[in-house]
């Protein structure tokens, strides 16, 4: 059984949303990445890993955890512990993700972010209604951040949380289990809302579109009378209350402010965009070798980035940061290659594309990407690894033992599981 292991990956993941808390932050870690490596002894214990072939993505990221621990031993002692930390969380996550299928992951995710949002909601319901209710106060406009969470990462955490909730509720046949994944995904985004992130709210745009444009298709989400009587009475409202709608959403995201208006460059991005590139080309080391694990924080070079991906190549060098961003890059695509096209809406799969464009669109304007202490990075890297190492659809030819897709709903008993491995069953 596989049940003890999503329970611990997902305790894993949840208590890393206690990251944040000061004073016990840095134990939510240690007991993170102990629960994984309880995950994983299990899992070898238990001889549930399969054996499948180590993948690009994962020699990449073995090679940059080898990278960050060679640079702290000689050039910065002070990461040496942090770095270590992470080398051996890519290590359990090579493991776990060779026990869990791909669809197990990402219901494992789902889980976990509507316990963030049950959590949020105990503890922080008071605050939640004070940010939609667009409070300001001493310092500004008052921006949802749950027990202490910046509100950049609030976004980013509600925001693929909402995917993944979303995702559950879709794929699941139980009413009851949809009802509360809706209710979920809506209170993800007014999280988002509350929290006016700004780049979450441009990511979830970019991601919501492409899943109706590939994932669902245009034709089939309009043909869903639900779809278009909601699109109906949605226009009518615009239409009606369109004045208090702009003016609520102008607020609330502060366009026209000073200090994080239309005009100031992305609250400042762009400048410390063009600082972060021209650091990394300063220093012939750093831009080869890099500066080593979260070397490039504001202790680190004076400034911050506000960028993952200036951030990896900061922290690991053009090539071997290059890599990493094309690794994760490549990953919607992977995705949408693991299903056929005209069969992809009902995938257990579905949304999974979604949820990675949404993780490389917002992490232009934030630095959560390649990290190990928070829920959805930690989420992301599962995910993105048990992607790496499975087959693509079109690239398998059909056999008795080939890998044929995934499970869709309506397919015959003899069908293959969700992350497209053959069911060891029907294997000669």
């Amino acid at each position: 059984m596989t049940i003890m292991i999503e329970l611990l990956v997902g305790a894993a993941c949840y208590v890393t949303f206690y990251a944040v808390l000061p004073g016990v932050g840095s134990i939510m870690q240690i007991l993170g990445l102990a629960l994984l490596a309880c995950a994983a002894a299990y899992a070898v214990v238990m001889n549930k890993i399969k054996p499948l072939p180590v993948s690009a993505t994962e020699l990449i990221m073995f090679a940059l955890g080898v990278l960050y621990v060679s640079v702290a031993v000689f050039n910065d002692p002070d990461t040496l512990l942090s770095s270590i930390a992470f080398l051996s969380a890519i290590i359990l996550i090579s493991i776990v993700s060779r026990t869990l299928t791909l669809d197990r992951l990402l219901d494992v995710g789902a889980c976990v972010a509507l316990m963030g949002v049950v959590t949020s909601i105990i503890v922080d319901y008071h605050e939640a209604i004070a940010a939609l209710s667009i409070t300001i106060g001493r310092r500004g406009l008052e921006r949802f951040a749950p027990l202490g969470t910046h509100p950049d990462l609030t976004g980013y955490l509600f925001g693929a949380g909402a995917i993944l909730i979303s995702r559950r509720a879709i794929i699941t046949d139980s009413l009851m289990e949809r009802a509360i994944m809706a209710l979920g995904t809506l209170a993800s985004f007014l999280f988002v809302l509350a929290a006016s992130a700004r780049a979450s709210l441009v990511a979830l745009a970019v991601a919501v579109i492409l899943s109706v444009a590939v994932e669902f298709g245009l034709k089939r989400i309009l043909g869903l009378m639900w779809v278009r009587i909601g699109g109906v009475l949605l226009a009518l409202c615009c239409i009606v209350f369109s004045d208090k709608i702009f003016s609520y959403f102008g607020k609330i995201l502060e366009v026209d402010s000073s200090y994080r208006g239309v005009a100031t460059g992305g609250t400042g991005r762009t400048v410390l965009w063009a600082r972060g590139v021209a650091a990394v080309f300063d220093d012939s080391t750093r831009l080869v070798l890099g500066g080593g694990f979260r070397s490039s924080g504001l202790s680190g070079i004076g400034f911050s980035t506000e960028s993952s991906y200036i951030t990896i190549l900061l922290d690991s060098g053009l090539f071997l940061g290059a890599a990493v961003i094309f690794a994760f890059w490549y990953a919607p695509i992977k995705a949408l290659k693991l299903t056929d096209r005209a069969t992809r809406h009902s995938s257990s799969l579905v949304m999974l594309a979604t949820f990675m464009t949404f993780v490389v669109m917002e992490s232009f304007f934030n630095r959560y990407l390649l990290a190990i202490g928070n829920p959805i990075s930690l989420t992301t890297l599962l995910i993105l690894f048990s992607l790496s190492m499975r087959p693509n659809l079109a690239a398998v030819a059909p056999g008795p033992q080939s890998f044929s897709g995934v499970a869709v709903r309506g397919v015959g008993p003899q069908r293959t599981p969700p992350d497209g491995r053959a069911d060891p069953s029907q294997a000669h």
